[in-house]
């Protein structure tokens, strides 16, 4: 760890929030990383963004790559959003399932993926991989293989009806789907997988873009060769996740209500 010794207040904070207690006091004070940080360090950034006066630098070791003041975007207390505007937002995300038949720009789509790019993971490993659909007619594929799966195994026979009289309850008619899969051997990899999804959701939902997971299609996928064929998922991975995506049909007016929370204080 390199400190600019100038600039560090000693403050401790970067001791503090360090996940594994990887950071330590010197002799002089300042901060300094323990041995252990070369095969502990999961490259967090906890550290060098915690640091209220930008002293500290991660260098390059063997399991991260480094961490820079400048790399890091600023994120000042003076940014944070209006909680009662926050909370109305999150309330106010629905599950798409009607579609413009408009596809979405490339590059709105790459930023939805940038954005679940920082959702959370075990050990910050971020194993979530994407793999998009770009044109309706293979989204329309993947429903029809998924339609398939149903029919072999003698399940949902009112999907595959209302499939067969030309309706789509797979995907909806989207355009898009977008599969998140991952290494079937990580920490926790629905986990991990479930919350970049989310993240997606949140960010299409921010955008003006409809999202709605793809059930059915997850399951089929996960047992059903010709949908893991079409989609190249390579081997030892699995599928975690699906979202439908989309400009919705429809604007919602309204939030409907939930029932209340369920809690047990414990003392």
């Amino acid at each position: 760890m390199f400190v600019n010794t100038e600039v560090c207040k000693k403050c401790g904070s970067c001791r503090d929030e360090c996940p594994f207690d990887l950071i330590v006091d010197g002799r002089d004070g300042f901060p300094k990383l323990r041995p252990a940080a070369r095969k502990t360090c999961i490259a967090c950034g906890h550290c060098v963004a915690v640091c209220p006066v930008q002293a500290l630098s991660l260098p390059e070791m063997p399991v991260t790559p480094a961490l820079l003041p400048d790399d890091c975007e600023p994120w000042p207390a003076s940014a944070r959003i209006d909680p009662d505007e926050a909370e109305r937002f999150l309330r106010s995300r629905r599950s798409i399932r009607t579609y413009k038949s408009d596809p979405l720009p490339q590059d709105m789509v790459e930023h939805l993926i940038n954005v679940a790019r920082f959702a959370p993971s075990a050990h910050n490993g971020q194993p979530a991989r994407w793999i998009i659909t770009r044109s309706r007619e293979t989204t329309r594929r993947l429903a029809e293989l998924t339609v398939e799966f149903m029919a072999l195994n003698n399940v949902f026979p009112g999907v595959i009806k209302n499939w067969n009289a030309g309706r789509d309850k797979i995907l909806r008619g989207a355009p898009h789907v977008a599969i998140v899969h991952a290494p079937e051997d990580g920490l926790n990899p629905a986990e991990d997988c479930s919350l970049a999804a989310a993240y997606m959701e949140l960010a299409a939902h921010a955008h003006g873009v409809g999202a709605c997971w793809a059930g059915f299609l997850m399951e089929a996928a996960e047992g059903y060769t010709p949908i893991r064929e079409l989609l190249g998922v390579p081997e030892g991975h699995g599928i975690y996740a699906a979202l439908m995506l989309g400009f919705p049909k429809f604007r919602y007016r309204r939030i409907p209500r939930r029932r209340p929370a369920e809690i047990r204080w414990l003392d």
